[in-house]
């Protein structure tokens, strides 16, 4: 099997950040994943590094110990990326109710949690006082801890989510979709109090050397649409989305944004583009728009990063997804303002061999 480690990375986020800014024709492909499932984490680590790993409670009150941290750099640093993501965790979050259900990725895990959609800890404005708001705080020491093992040349992105969680866990699918007309009120006051926490997190650590960009996570669309009204998304997400851009912009760093969904037909990604001022857009599935569309499109505005189709990348055979590859590597790295991976994240239901030839391809690559 194909060894996805390199004996002697040598990491240069500023050299990554001159290619995604157009300011230097790439002579090597820079590398970014939004995130990683930790069951993938741990069979790369296990079986190439001969370590035990350190899993990571998935509860929101836990916060990883600096062990985990270290084996995390350690591993996007020899899989060969420049920047590696660290999550935010919250002090006295409520856990959220999920749905269990059998993982049929055939990885190990034999269950998976599935956020519960028909509610969310909030249906009231009695929830929303009782609610520990007061108490719930971000948590700045997996920075600090993933910073100690950092090898010269290498930065972290730091990492949450804003609309996502509240659509989640919050007020839940279902709750937010009735309140937006029964309650809108309680619905932007949800917003608000969830803000000033993101907010909170990000202005904790962004001064810190060791991170050189905010890469915010916030799936706002489907096929076909975004996930709740253009107008909605315009009213309670996006002036929230432009602080954390400013925050970051303001500190010298930059604000990359993963999305997913169809963001085009109501100009939602043109508001992100000029309004919210993000530097790079991270989330394409090809049956919506494919990365080499984007990048030809919204190309010369912002950076474009991943773009491999999950679906192609596990259903493929493997020589027309080398196939599939290169021809995502041959049209957007010329010119820079790209960089590569997955369409989402290495997910648990990816394949190591399919993973390693993304690897591999973007090793190979030559301007």
């Amino acid at each position: 099997m194909f060894n996805p480690f390199l004996e002697n990375p040598r990491p240069d986020f500023d050299e990554f950040t001159a290619i995604i800014q157009g300011r230097t024709e790439p002579k090597r492909v820079p590398l970014i994943e939004l995130s990683m499932d930790e069951i993938v984490m741990k069979q790369i680590t296990e079986h190439f590094l001969g370590e035990t790993w350190i899993d990571w409670c998935r509860g929101f009150e836990y916060t990883p110990g600096e062990s985990y941290f270290r084996q995390v750099v350690r591993l996007y640093h020899h899989l060969g990326y420049d920047c590696a993501p660290v999550w935010a965790t919250w002090e006295a979050h409520p856990r959220p109710d999920y749905r269990v259900g059998i993982d049929t990725a055939g990885n190990g895990d034999s269950q998976r949690a599935w956020t519960e959609e028909s509610s969310g800890l909030i249906a009231s404005w009695a929830d929303f006082e009782r609610f520990p708001w007061g108490k719930l705080q971000p948590d700045p020491r997996p920075v600090e801890f993933a910073a100690k093992y950092l090898p010269a040349g290498m930065k972290l992105t730091a990492n949450t989510t804003f609309f996502e969680h509240v659509f989640e866990h919050l007020l839940g699918v279902e709750g937010l979709s009735y309140m937006l007309y029964d309650e809108p009120d309680l619905v932007e006051a949800v917003f608000e109090s969830w803000g000033q926490k993101v907010y909170g997190y990000y202005r904790a650590v962004i001064d810190h050397d060791a991170v050189g960009a905010i890469f915010h996570a916030d799936d706002m669309g489907f096929k076909t649409s975004t996930l709740i009204s253009p107008d909605a998304l315009r009213r309670y997400v996006l002036p929230w989305l432009k602080k954390f851009a400013a925050l970051a912009h303001d500190h010298g760093k930059a604000f990359y944004l993963h999305t997913d969904g169809n963001l085009y037909r109501q100009g939602i990604m043109d508001d992100l583009i000029d309004d919210v001022k993000i530097d790079g857009k991270h989330g394409f599935e090809d049956t919506i728009m494919s990365v080499t569309d984007f990048r030809q499109t919204y190309g010369e505005r912002i950076a474009t990063f991943g773009g491999v189709d999950m679906d192609r990348l596990v259903e493929s055979d493997k020589q027309n997804l080398r196939e599939y590859v290169r021809a995502i590597l041959d049209a957007n790295m010329p010119g820079g303002c790209y960089a590569f991976g997955t369409g989402n994240t290495v997910a648990n239901y990816v394949p190591l061999d399919r993973y390693f030839i993304l690897l591999q391809e973007g090793r190979r690559w030559q301007p």
